[in-house]
């Protein structure tokens, strides 16, 4: 006897295509779903790494204004600063040096205060405090004539923390203003003939207190600041102070 083929009838057809009866469907393997979740993961923590290397400061404010008691010895005053921070220290945003305008107190009295109101605001990276941001300020005069000649130097560090009472927003700072003098009677004389102040070949001596050992300074006035801090990411590093 021959064995008779099998007779499909209507309906009973396989919906599988011919020779693929035995085959069964190949399942995605959960292998890279784990590789994803496991790059994302390492992604999560290597972005946590790199925003916890370093702290952000951001410093704003404004130089108010310079106070001469016994009055300018120029008709105008104007003032450059420059910021100086250490070599951990990288300035992430805005200027770093800055020239104001002139400004006079012709029109009050002698010893009133001359108004700048020159803005500050700078934003800084660092790994650590050390070599915390100093502002260095130059007070120049300028007489009636254009000629212009040095007032003295001023410099302070930026506040460390935010204003000291919540309802101020900024820091008040004053830093007197410093004015080379002769070293000896020839160079006084000198000074004298020439109608010119002595200044300081790299002013930045006066920020190192091991460098400015035997200058011999003068203080000449006071110049007033307004500024305000804002920290970020310094808890990160294990680093927390508070006013």
């Amino acid at each position: 006897t021959t064995m008779s083929e099998p007779i499909s009838l209507p309906g009973n057809e396989d919906p599988s295509p011919p020779g693929g009866k035995h085959k069964q469907k190949p399942r995605k393997s959960s292998k890279k779903c784990k590789a994803t979740k496991e790059s994302k993961s390492s992604s999560h923590s290597m972005d946590s790494t790199t925003t916890a290397s370093y702290f952000s400061v951001s410093f704003t404010g404004q130089i108010v204004s310079a106070t001469f008691p016994l009055g300018p010895d120029k008709e105008f005053v104007f003032l450059r600063y420059e910021l100086v921070a250490g070599p951990d220290w990288q300035l992430a945003s805005g200027p770093q040096h800055g020239l104001t305008q002139m400004a006079t107190n012709q029109s009050g009295h002698f010893n009133q205060p001359i108004v700048f109101n020159m803005p500050i605001e700078v934003t800084y990276r660092s790994t650590s405090p050390f070599g915390w941001p100093q502002i260095l300020v130059s007070v120049f005069g300028r007489s009636g004539l254009g000629r212009e000649t040095l007032l003295g130097y001023a410099h302070t560090h930026l506040p460390v923390f935010g204003a000291r009472r919540p309802a101020e927003q900024l820091e008040q700072l004053q830093a007197p203003i410093l004015m080379p003098k002769c070293p000896n009677m020839l160079a006084d004389i000198t000074s004298w003939l020439l109608r010119r102040k002595p200044e300081l070949k790299d002013p930045k001596v006066l920020l190192d207190s091991h460098k400015c050992k035997g200058l011999s300074m003068e203080s000449y006035g006071t110049l007033e600041f307004q500024l305000s801090t804002m920290v970020r990411g310094a808890k990160k590093l294990g680093y927390q102070w508070h006013a």
